[in-house]
């Protein structure tokens, strides 16, 4: 990745940033996702691979898939079984079942590392893959399934030697504490590697001791790994120049600890307990590292892997979920990593236990930092080594230049830029470069509340809230943008989002809710507005089915006896009519008509108009007109006796 060209009075150091060998990434049951330049994911849905933990992808310098593999089978590019692609000696249930590393100096030649599972009898083995047979489709060719040792734990990473042309292949053994670094050089795979025995034994009656993940991180010089089941998390001091593995720390002892990643800065470090559902976060630049944890996410989901993409991401499996999780901020500490449970949908696909396996060096940084990409923020720009730089020449990529050390820049379109620096410092000028995308901000409008009447007599009722899309995006592109829901102003702060929004229940009966609504740059989730509205579930009125007849003799409270014609007090029969409701929630109107049209407006002194008519009423929630209901009862005037004088 780092190019050296020695001139006649200083180095000239050139850095492209380039990620697109991960750009493709195969899954799960049959899910994929795309990684595109501006920072963008699509789900993919034309992956054949089904398996629960390990795989590993490859795609081309320009982001087209090559191939991919569970460990025991290799797909090409149009996802059909490769040439002498099966039985290979990985494991659908092993973590890191495969990796795949391009042979130095080779423009055709490819390894397939796999593992095996809970320390069983294949261990470590390799194949090699040469792209250009079967017309570029590519084949396993006879060097197949060749063993390295036996038995290991079911732990790979790979990662650029220091030379910047080799690689090194690093696995840990079983029943030792041994970490094995093997050479990947244009002879080949060295059949001697750098053995470290530091730390921890793994090994002993618990096979299943030997899941869980194991990274090194980006720049090369960390090594983490978990010990699903004794269970630990380690980590470790890496050299990439002589592969030994030292300064062994244990930062972790909670149950079942499966996933880790580093952040891109190699900083921050995280790893995800399984079937305990939580994610921490450590602070590799503390005093105290183990100290330093935070828990940052409480998930609904059994967690798998964690893994870095190609557009600075950590991306999170979901076990058995038709979704991805994601850390949208994995260089800042705290909860403003910005964790999203559920951010990718995988068009129906399952996430099960783990992500692909890939080369670490893929996600090194080029040593230009950025923070504030979005469109309209102040983009502040600074060098990893700044405190050694003498004086910088920035180019923004959009005609506007610095001289500042650290500079700031105010982008006024939104796009993909090029931005170079170059700096002078003791030991001579460098000149980096580093691809950025600046987002747009999308707006977030504020919709209309959601009022609905109680159906369950209980004050509780279930949500889409996600009918509010429409209004919230309010003309914005729905491909381009995401809405996340909150339940409240405290789960929006801890980033706790509400993970069926289409489904929601309210949390308290017949009281006001607060929902807050985050509208995202799908490419840059730290590009967002936020807007608010309210649910609430008022009480429907339940008024009596049955309300008893008001008769009355005929009298002269209206016209002259013997016209069935009287005054009544409609009313009196409202206590009835409420069947043990509030009189003061909810507001009664009286009708002559079923269509509750003809309203009476004075029902206390109502005239009938025939001997026997029948009143409709309306009762109302007086919070919400939109919960009524109705009822009916009988009105009647009886004639008076007629006694005839003898």
């Amino acid at each position: 990745m780092k190019k050296l060209i020695l001139l006649p009075f200083f180095f000239f150091t050139s850095f492209v940033f380039s990620q697109q060998e991960a750009s493709n990434w195969y899954f799960g049951q049959n899910a994929g996702i795309k990684f595109h330049p501006d920072g963008s994911v699509t789900a993919l849905a034309d992956g054949q691979l089904n398996t629960l933990e390990g795989c590993a992808t490859l795609s081309d310098g320009n982001g087209n898939l090559m191939f991919y593999t569970d460990g025991t089978t290799v797909y090409n590019k149009n996802h059909q079984i490769m040439l002498n692609g099966t039985g290979l000696k990985g494991h659908n249930s092993s973590t890191q079942s495969a990796t795949i590393i391009q042979k130095p100096g080779s423009t055709t030649l490819f390894y397939v590392f796999t593992t095996t599972a809970v320390a069983m009898i294949d261990g470590l083995q390799y194949s090699e893959i040469d792209i250009s047979l079967d017309g570029g489709l590519g084949a396993v060719t006879a060097n197949k399934n060749i063993l390295i040792y036996t038995p290991t734990c079911e732990k790979l990473s790979v990662v650029k030697h220091s030379n910047n042309t080799d690689f090194w292949i690093i696995t840990h053994g079983w029943d030792n504490n041994t970490f094995y670094s093997y050479l990947i050089s244009a002879s080949g795979v060295s059949t001697n590697p750098v053995s470290t025995n530091t730390g921890s034994v793994v090994g002993g009656s618990n096979e299943f001791r030997s899941q869980g993940y194991m990274k090194i991180s980006p720049d090369g010089t960390k090594l983490a790994l978990c010990h699903q089941f004794i269970p630990l998390v380690e980590l470790y001091d890496f050299n990439n120049s002589t592969g030994i593995v030292s300064n062994p720390r244990i930062i972790n002892s909670d149950n079942q600890p499966y996933g880790v990643e580093f952040s891109p800065d190699n900083n921050v470090l995280y790893v995800s307990l399984q079937t305990f559902r939580k994610i921490y976060q450590y602070d590799l630049t503390a005093s105290n590292i183990a100290a330093s944890q935070k828990l940052i996410a409480n998930t609904p989901n059994y967690l798998g892997a964690l893994q870095l993409g190609p557009n600075n991401k950590i991306y999170i499996a979901n076990y058995d979920t038709a979704d991805l999780g994601v850390i949208n901020e994995p260089n800042a500490i705290g909860l403003s990593c910005d964790l999203q449970t559920n951010a990718i949908d995988l068009l129906g696909k399952k996430s099960m236990l783990g992500l692909p396996c890939f080369n670490q060096s893929f996600f090194y940084l080029s040593d230009i930092k950025i923070s504030n990409s979005c469109l309209g923020n102040v983009a502040a720009f600074s060098l990893s080594d700044s405190q050694n730089i003498t004086s910088a020449n920035w180019n923004f990529g959009d005609g506007n230049t610095s001289t500042a050390i650290s500079p700031t820049h105010i982008y006024k379109t939104a796009g993909l830029y090029t931005v170079s620096v170059t700096a002078i410092s003791a030991s001579g000028t460098s000149t980096k470069t580093r691809d950025i995308v600046i987002s747009s901000i999308p707006t977030a409008t504020k919709p209309q509340n959601i009022l609905t009447c109680d159906d369950n007599n209980d004050g509780f009722s279930s949500f889409d809230l996600t009918t509010q899309n429409t209004a919230i995006f309010n003309g914005q592109d729905p491909s381009l943008y995401s809405v996340t829901y909150f339940a409240n102003s405290t789960d929006y702060a801890n980033k706790k989002a509400i993970t069926a929004p289409n489904n929601y229940v309210n949390t308290t009966a017949y009281q006001t809710q607060t929902i807050i609504a985050e509208v995202s740059n799908k490419a840059n989730a730290s590009c967002k507005s936020t807007t608010s509205f309210d649910i609430n579930v008022f009480d429907s009125p339940k008024p009596s089915v049955v309300v008893p007849k008001i008769s009355s003799c005929d009298n002269t409270s209206v016209g002259t006896d013997a016209d069935s014609r009287i005054l009544f007090d409609l009313t009196q029969r409202a206590t009835t009519i409420l069947n043990g409701q509030s009189a003061s929630q909810f507001v009664l109107s009286y009708f002559k008509d079923v269509a509750l049209t003809q309203g009476i407006p004075s029902p206390s002194s109502y005239a009938n108009t025939t001997s026997s008519e029948t009143i409709y009423v309306k009762i109302v929630n007086k919070d919400n007109i939109n919960c009524f209901a109705s009822t009916s009862f009988l009105i009647e005037v009886l004639a008076l006796p007629v006694i005839t004088n003898t």
